[in-house]
């Protein structure tokens, strides 16, 4: 009997030890899982930050570039999307509501035909902020300036045809940013630093 009690406490001392061992494994599992998804944030915030960053300068100087809008023009339309920037993640309006209406009231459409079912999580990321920038750079032109579909579309269009040369390799957004710090410049407005406040909306965005 002491030979089968002691058996079978060294079964069980070594099924504790394979139990210890898998529990401890599974812990490193949900720990990697859990780093992996906090840096994917993380780099998600980044991504959507940079886009904004990006969207607004080529938002603006293609305004410079259109339609010869000077630093103090480029300023009231920077303020007026900020405002209709942060009422669309503020979700006090959607994107979908303010193409709805372009299309409904103004007889303009947005959509370019584009293929997006194979776009990875950051390219996803991005695609959201051009979609939220181009609502909110349309409605600030409508609101704030009084253009129409005609003028609409032409400044849409030069927004597509500069990001067009960025894609490729035409320019870059470091030459884009540069010649808006430029003409901000000329116009006493010396803080680039201005134009990132449309990637720091004053409502917590959703990425």
């Amino acid at each position: 009997m002491s030979f089968a009690r002691s058996r079978a406490r060294k079964n069980k001392k070594q099924a504790g030890g394979v139990d210890k061992k898998a529990r401890q494994e599974e812990q490193r599992a949900k720990r990697s899982v859990k780093r992996a998804c906090v840096y994917e944030f993380y780099m998600g915030k980044i991504t959507r930050k940079q886009a904004l960053h990006n969207l607004s300068a080529c938002f603006l100087l293609s305004m410079n570039e259109c339609y010869g809008f000077g630093a103090g023009k480029l300023m009231q339309l920077h303020h007026k999307m900020q405002n209709e920037f942060d009422c669309i993640v503020g979700h006090y309006v959607s994107v979908a509501e303010i193409e709805r209406f372009l299309a409904d009231e103004i007889g303009m459409r947005t959509e370019r035909a584009e293929n997006h079912s194979k776009i990875d999580y950051y390219g996803q990321i991005k695609l959201k902020a051009v979609k939220e920038m181009s609502a909110a750079f349309l409605m600030a032109l409508l609101d704030e300036f009084g253009f129409k579909a005609l003028r609409l579309s032409k400044a849409y269009a030069q927004v597509c045809d500069l990001s067009d040369r960025v894609f490729k390799k035409e320019t870059t957004y470091e030459e884009i940013h540069e010649r808006l710090k430029v003409i901000m410049e000329r116009g006493k407005y010396p803080s680039e630093g201005r134009f990132k406040a449309i990637a720091h909306t004053r409502i917590m965005e959703t990425a």
